[in-house]
C-alpha cells in the first residue's frame, strides 16, 4: 500500500498531513509537491527525520526554473510511479478557505484514475465537519512540527493573515482530520467557497435553495413581503441577480410581471431553462441597470445581491420609487443609502439557523436575512 500526499506547496505536507507522513504506519509514501514539481519517494523504512528533510530542502529553493505539476500531470505521475500497488491520495479539500487550494483539490480528485482520494479538512474554518478520519498527533509528532514551522518556515509566519500562504495558529493542526467525498460532494464544497465570484455556478443550485429549510423559508418571506406592498397589477417588478430563479418563480407564482436579469452566464442559461410565465430576462448587470440597460417597474427586487462592492449612489439611477433590499442583518447596518432615499420598512425575513449543507457533510450558521423598504423621496 503506498500514501500519495499531493499538496500545492512543500510545508502543507507537514501542516496537513504529517500523520500520513508518519512512518509508524509502515507505508511507503510518495509526495507530489506542485509548485516545486517535485515527486519523492519515501520507503516505508526511513524515520520522520529522513522524510522531512527533502522537504525543507524543496523550502530552501523558489521553485524557479521548475516545472510546475498541473492536477492532471500530477494524476499521471501518480498512475506512473504507483503502477499496479494499491494506493491512496490524501490532497487538500476543495473547500479549503485557501482558494488555490482548494482548486487544486478539485481538479486533482477529478484526474486521479483508480485510487481513492481523501482530503484534509486543512483551513476549512467556516464549517464544522463531519469527518472520517481523526488522528490526534502525539507530543512527539506535534513537536516535530512545530520545529519544522519555525526551522523552515520562518518567512510564512512573518506573512498577512490575509496571505494564503501565511502559517496561522489555526492552520497548524494538532488533531489532523480527513473526509471523503464523491465528484458531486467536492464541486459543491468548492462552489459553496466561491461564492462570492463566478466558481459557485459549477453546480447547480449552489446555495441548496431547493432543499434548505433556511432557503425556503427566506424565499417564502421575501416573496409574502413583496406582496404586502405590491399588487401584482401594478406593473412589472425587476428583479436583479435572479440567479437560477427561485424567487422569480414564485413571484410569478403569485401573478407579477416579472425582468428578470443575471450577468452570469450560466446562472443565466438555467435561469432561462427553469421559469415561464409572464417573465423577461436579461443578462445585464447591477451596474449595466443604471446605465444603458435600464428597465421600468412598479419595484426593483435587490434581494441577497448587494455583497460585492457595488456603488450605493448608483441607486438614484434606477427608474422606480422602490427598493426591496435584503441582506445579512450585519453587514445591512452597515450600509450608507444616497440622501433620495428614506426607509420605509424593515424587517427580518429569516432567522439566523445552523444548517448542514452537501448532504450533511458539514454544517454552519447560516447568518440571516433582513429586508428593507427603501422609497424615493
Amino acid at each position: 500500500m503506498i500514501d500519495v500526499v499531493a499538496v500545492t506547496r512543500p510545508e502543507d505536507v507537514v501542516v496537513d498531513f504529517l500523520s500520513v507522513l508518519d512512518p509508524g504506519s509502515g507505508r511507503e509514501v510518495h509526495l507530489v509537491i506542485a509548485d516545486r514539481g517535485a515527486y519523492l519517494k519515501l520507503p516505508a523504512g526511513v524515520p520522520l527525520a529522513g522524510r522531512l528533510a527533502p522537504l525543507a530542502d524543496l523550502l530552501q529553493t523558489s521553485g524557479e526554473g521548475a516545472k510546475p505539476f498541473s492536477p492532471g500531470s500530477a494524476a499521471d505521475a501518480i498512475a506512473l510511479e504507483t503502477g499496479d500497488v494499491a494506493a491512496t491520495v490524501w490532497t487538500h479539500s476543495p473547500a479549503d478557505t485557501r482558494s488555490s487550494r482548494g482548486r487544486w483539490a478539485l481538479d486533482l480528485a477529478s484526474a486521479v484514475r483508480r485510487a481513492p482520494v481523501r482530503h484534509a479538512v486543512g483551513d476549512g474554518h467556516w464549517f464544522q465537519w463531519k469527518s472520517d478520519l481523526d488522528v490526534r498527533l502525539e507530543r512527539p509528532l506535534i513537536d516535530a512540527k512545530l520545529d519544522f514551522v519555525n526551522t523552515h518556515c520562518a518567512d510564512l509566519l512573518l506573512l498577512d493573515e490575509a496571505d494564503e500562504n501565511a502559517l496561522l495558529t489555526r492552520r497548524i493542526h494538532a488533531v489532523e482530520r480527513f473526509f471523503d467525498a464523491d465528484a458531486d460532494e467536492r464541486a459543491r464544497l468548492f462552489a459553496l467557497m466561491g461564492s462570492m465570484s463566478s466558481d459557485a455556478a459549477i453546480v447547480p443550485d449552489p446555495w441548496e435553495f431547493a432543499t434548505s429549510a433556511y432557503e425556503l423559508e427566506r424565499l417564502d418571506a421575501t416573496a409574502s413581503w413583496v406582496r404586502q406592498h405590491l399588487d401584482p397589477a401594478a406593473g412589472q417588478v425587476i428583479e436583479v441577480g435572479a440567479c437560477e430563479g427561485a424567487l422569480t418563480r414564485r413571484l410569478l407564482a403569485d401573478g407579477y410581471s416579472v425582468e428578470a436579469t443575471e450577468p452570469n452566464p450560466i446562472f443565466l442559461a438555467r435561469l432561462h431553462e427553469n421559469v415561464e410565465g409572464d417573465v423577461r430576462i436579461h443578462p445585464h448587470s447591477f451596474e449595466q441597470l443604471t446605465t444603458t440597460r435600464r428597465l421600468t417597474g412598479s419595484a426593483y427586487l435587490l434581494i441577497e445581491m448587494l455583497y460585492y462592492g457595488q456603488d450605493l449612489t448608483l441607486l438614484d439611477r434606477f427608474p422606480t420609487d422602490r427598493l426591496f433590499v435584503s441582506m445579512d442583518p450585519d453587514v445591512l447596518a452597515q450600509q450608507v443609502w444616497p440622501p433620495a432615499w428614506s426607509v420605509e420598512q424593515e424587517l427580518t425575513l429569516a432567522a439566523p439557523r445552523v444548517e448542514t449543507v452537501v448532504n450533511g457533510r458539514a454544517y454552519l450558521r447560516k447568518r440571516g436575512s433582513r429586508g428593507i423598504l427603501l422609497r424615493r423621496r
